[in-house]
């Protein structure tokens, strides 16, 4: 029976002090302790039922979780995005790129053969898909026939982000806006009815540099391309725009705008929309290094 003096248990069962040994001892018994078998602290017996016990755990999480998976795939189309448009993150304002993309990120310069060779490169790549296309391949001008312009006329091929499901709301002949560029107005009205459902792109130089800006292949979009809905071989249409820039070492900044009532132009500089900019310098490679 057990009895107490002095608040000490003083029955069969109070806990003994553990027993004394060499430092080795205490840190072997940590792996096996051969007074009651143990392997780390746990018998055979209690590895087993721990081991039991966590292998239908983690295997009940993952039925779950694969449940849970599949049930999500099954809502997935594997051609449609679930959302699209003003319902999706990027929205129903198609965003306006140009290639080839600056070597920095920022400006494209041409200051000798190499430089020239990588962008001629970069779009050699970047046209390959419209190989097929014979409304691509029966262009003349800005092909790889004259190295798209480079290294003194370079083209620089505009075209618009896809956006699945997204297509163009055209400009009538007689509600064009009046902030458009007169000479793309002047190139619509020479136009036939059968071709002015097309996305309009003008551009222009932000500061006056003595910079020609042409337009080889037309000024438009046609929007016989949209809307994209995944199709197999797509190519999003696309229109160079030829750059002719006569002074040295400096730079031209070329801003070109797409033209659909459904385009939202913004130009701002924070947060652009409707527009790209080309920044653009031509010169020799000693002077370049010298003004940077």
């Amino acid at each position: 029976m057990a009895s107490k003096s002095n608040g000490v248990e003083g029955s069969e069962w109070a806990r003994a002090p553990p027993p004394t040994g060499s430092f080795g001892d205490r840190i072997a018994k940590i792996f096996y302790d051969p007074s009651d078998g143990s392997i780390l602290g746990r018998t055979p017996k209690r590895w087993g039922i721990a081991v039991v016990f966590y292998s239908v755990f983690y295997a009940v999480l993952a039925l779950l979780f694969s449940l849970c998976m599949g049930g999500l795939f099954l809502t997935l189309d594997n051609n449609k995005p679930s959302f699209i448009l003003d319902s999706s993150l990027i929205g129903a304002n198609p965003g306006v790129a140009f290639r080839p993309l600056p070597a920095d990120g920022v400006l494209v310069k041409i200051t000798d053969d190499a430089s020239s060779d990588r962008y001629i490169k970069e779009l050699q790549e970047f046209l390959s898909p419209y190989k097929n296309e014979s409304w691509f391949t029966s262009k003349r001008s800005c092909s790889a026939e004259d190295n798209y312009g480079f290294p003194d006329a370079p083209c620089f091929f505009i075209k618009l982000n896809r956006i699945y499901g997204w297509k163009p709301d055209f400009y009538e002949l007689n509600s064009l806006p009046s902030d458009m560029d007169s000479s793309l107005v002047e190139y619509i009205t020479a136009l036939p009815a059968n071709e002015l459902e097309q996305i309009w792109i003008s551009c222009w130089e932000e500061k006056l540099n003595e910079t020609k800006i042409e337009y080889p292949w037309g000024m438009g979009l046609p929007g016989r391309f949209y809307p994209f809905l995944n199709q197999a071989g797509y190519n999003s249409p696309l229109i160079p725009v030829k750059v002719t820039h006569s002074v040295r070492n400096e730079t031209a900044v070329i801003r070109c705008r797409a033209w659909a009532k459904n385009i939202e132009y913004n130009k701002s500089l924070k947060e652009p929309s409707g527009y790209t900019r080309i920044q653009l310098q031509l010169g020799q490679y000693e002077k370049l290094a010298a003004d940077i």
